[in-house]
């Protein structure tokens, strides 16, 4: 049943694997008919989610350093141009306490401390803990509904492709929520189960990403999720990283084998080794320039897209009334 409005859930794909990282399973994708609310079939369990991902998840090659270094502020127009100003925390605004939920490396954490914002961060993966620690970071190593930093309610709650990751989603926003500051506002993004690109893509779409997706939203089931929360949706809007396209391309281009890492997920790899061999150096300038001129003519595309609301990912601000 859906748990958003309790209609059957029916079968939308099946068969569906790991094509990043390589972990183990075959999964399906069940959505609801009424509110298009749709969610993965078998689904790890929440325990389980820390370990796996510190496991699977490339988090364990970042490095304080390359955290540091990955730090980076863009104008509002290049951001738009480029597809990136879907990161939530990018719009805080400066003095604000600031919550971001699945924190990773902390890059976001900086990122808000640059913006002029006080950051904390929560993340399940243990790894990050780590990291955290050796740059200074407040990071609670665990979920939102673990109640973070017990004694602060925030002004501002952040999560860039998060909630699709959550096992249970009302229990999330009903714990953002409680975490926030009445008159509070909340940035969510995540992807669109309505996009275009899902559709001419059909099962290689990069945003199944099982079985690390637990959850896949409509504006309409995003919506109803939200006022079960007790939220009011201010602007929903979508769009799509160009970024996001071109490993689309690379990922149809070059498939995916059950259990094996992509190399294109690969750090080691590192766009430089293909079937174990090097790449020479003419081969990744002409893939460099190929890359550069499929950019240029999918980024009108992908704004043109967004325009009519069905780019690859929404981004959503919800405010809890004073």
């Amino acid at each position: 049943m859906c748990p958003l409005c309790t209609t059957p859930l029916c079968l939308l794909i099946e068969d569906l694997f790991d094509d990043r990282y390589g972990a183990p399973g075959h999964y399906s994708i069940y959505q609801c008919s009424k509110c298009g609310f749709g969610r993965i079939r078998p689904a790890l369990k929440e325990k389980e989610i820390g370990q796996f991902y510190a496991k699977y998840y490339p988090l364990s090659s970042a490095t304080p350093q390359s955290v540091i270094n990955s730090v980076q502020h863009m104008s509002q127009l290049r951001a738009w141009w480029l597809g990136v100003d879907s990161v939530a925390h990018h719009y805080i605004k400066p003095m604000e306490s600031v919550l971001d939920i699945g924190s990773a490396s902390g890059v976001s954490l900086l990122e808000i401390e640059k913006l002029g914002g006080k950051a904390y961060g929560v993340e399940p993966d243990p790894t990050a803990a780590k990291i955290a620690k050796k740059l200074g970071l407040r990071v609670f190593t665990g979920f939102i509904t673990d109640n973070p930093f017990p004694k602060i309610k925030f002004d501002a709650i952040t999560a860039s492709q998060v909630v699709e990751h959550t096992p249970d989603p009302i229990m999330f926003l009903k714990s953002v929520h409680t975490k926030l500051k009445d008159g509070g506002y909340v940035v969510l993004t995540f992807p669109n189960l309505d996009a275009c690109y899902r559709r001419i893509w059909g099962r290689y779409w990069i945003h199944w990403h099982v079985p690390y997706h637990f959850n896949f939203f409509t504006r309409k089931s995003f919506i109803t999720l939200a006022n079960q929360a007790g939220f009011r949706v201010v602007k929903i809007r979508t769009i799509t990283p160009n970024l996001w396209s071109a490993i689309q391309l690379q990922m149809f281009v070059h498939k995916a084998k059950i259990g094996k890492m992509h190399p294109l997920w690969a750090k080691q790899h590192a766009g430089r080794i293909k079937n174990g061999k090097k790449i020479s150096f003419f081969e990744r300038l002409f893939q460099f320039i190929l890359m550069r001129i499929f950019l240029i003519i999918v980024a009108p595309l992908n704004r043109f897209i967004d325009f009519l609301g069905q780019g690859e990912s929404f981004i959503v601000w919800l405010k809890k009334d004073d």
